[in-house]
């Protein structure tokens, strides 16, 4: 594994995210002193390293928390997010014989803190999805020739319908789109501060989204019906990549340490699927609170990161349950310890 033996952050206080585009070659980090870093792939001295490429300033007038790149058929377009309510999507253009970011839109989509926002996958065009502290997830879509005209297609409240948030305004702390290609559908998994993890799916009417809940059935045990259940709030949800399976694979983790990955498969209604709780990580980074987990191009590799300062790997694998019977488990592959900042400088 190449390894970046790390650098400068380019930021003087808390780092909340970064992302990779999707050609895997640029890279962007937000922080608490509201400045976006856009980092390039380069080759120093024989080793592939991220070098600082731009600085935006005071993007917005908060924290900002969550960061996501569009597809790059789109140009190179991102989008921030923070505790200013606020959401903003910046396209990198030519200006004076430089590069500079454009902003394509600037607004307000919530209260209490806009918790996540992420691009949906490109054959539905350049949307986008925003959750929000006070319960709500909204989608906006792109118009004019430059992007730079966008209007909000959908809105809904994921949980408002659940009989465990009967109520109560439950927060949506993070989502991610089902990324596949074949899916003529939109769909959404989105994790709460209750703990809940939520499936939605949309039939798009124009310029209107029909945002509906998917229920989940039991197969071979599992969990209620309305949604996948943490013992904390939910840090992350990851949709895999699907390459040729008869099924998805949702990855969600926790503030009370835990990992879990559900297989779905399609239910015998368009408005349900069939669920099976196929890895259940309990205090796997050292009983404490897991971040983030990201899914490698294939869907086959499951990285988390936790407050042990410990990135680890996840892959299926056989393993013998018996003489004669072999069963396919997930298992931890790798645990990688980065370097401490004293150590980089």
């Amino acid at each position: 594994m190449d390894i970046d033996e790390g650098h400068p952050s380019g930021h003087t206080s808390l780092i909340h995210d970064l992302q990779l585009n999707s050609a895997g070659k640029r890279l962007v980090t937000c922080s608490t002193d509201k400045r976006i870093v856009v980092w390039d792939l380069e080759n120093v001295k024989g080793k592939h390293k991220f070098v600082e490429a731009c600085v935006i300033e005071n993007t917005h007038s908060a924290s900002v928390t969550k960061l996501s790149w569009a597809h790059g058929s789109y140009g190179q377009i991102i989008a921030s997010c923070g505790l200013d309510n606020r959401i903003k999507i910046m396209h990198e253009v030519p200006h004076r014989g430089e590069k500079t970011w454009k902003t394509l839109f600037d607004g307000v989509v919530g209260t209490g803190g806009v918790t996540d926002v992420k691009f949906a996958p490109r054959q539905f065009g350049l949307k986008i999805a925003t959750a929000s502290h006070d319960g709500g997830v909204k989608t906006l879509l792109a118009g004019g020739s430059d992007f730079d005209q966008w209007q909000q297609v959908g809105q809904f409240e994921p949980t408002k319908k659940l009989s465990s948030g009967a109520g109560q305004r439950i927060g949506v702390t993070c989502l991610d789109w089902n990324p596949s290609t074949l899916e003529e559908r939109e769909m959404l998994v989105m994790g709460t501060d209750t703990g809940l993890v939520v499936i939605w799916a949309s039939e798009g009417q124009g310029n209107r989204d029909k945002w509906f809940p998917l229920t989940l059935h039991k197969k071979e045990g599992g969990f209620n019906s309305e949604a996948i259940e943490h013992g904390g709030a939910v840090t992350d949800v990851a949709w895999a990549p699907s390459i040729g399976r008869g099924y998805h694979l949702i990855a969600s983790s926790s503030k009370d340490g835990s990992l879990f990955i559900n297989k779905l498969y399609p239910g015998s209604r368009d408005t349900e699927l069939e669920a099976v709780l196929v890895f259940e990580g309990i205090g796997v980074h050292n009983n404490n609170n897991i971040w983030r987990i990201s899914w490698n191009l294939t869907g086959t590799t499951l990285a988390s990161s936790g407050d042990d300062g410990h990135i680890m790997t996840w892959q299926q694998s056989l393993t013998e349950k018996n003489e004669k019977t072999r069963e396919l488990t997930w298992r931890r592959t790798q645990c990688l310890q980065p370097k401490t900042p004293n150590d980089l400088f």
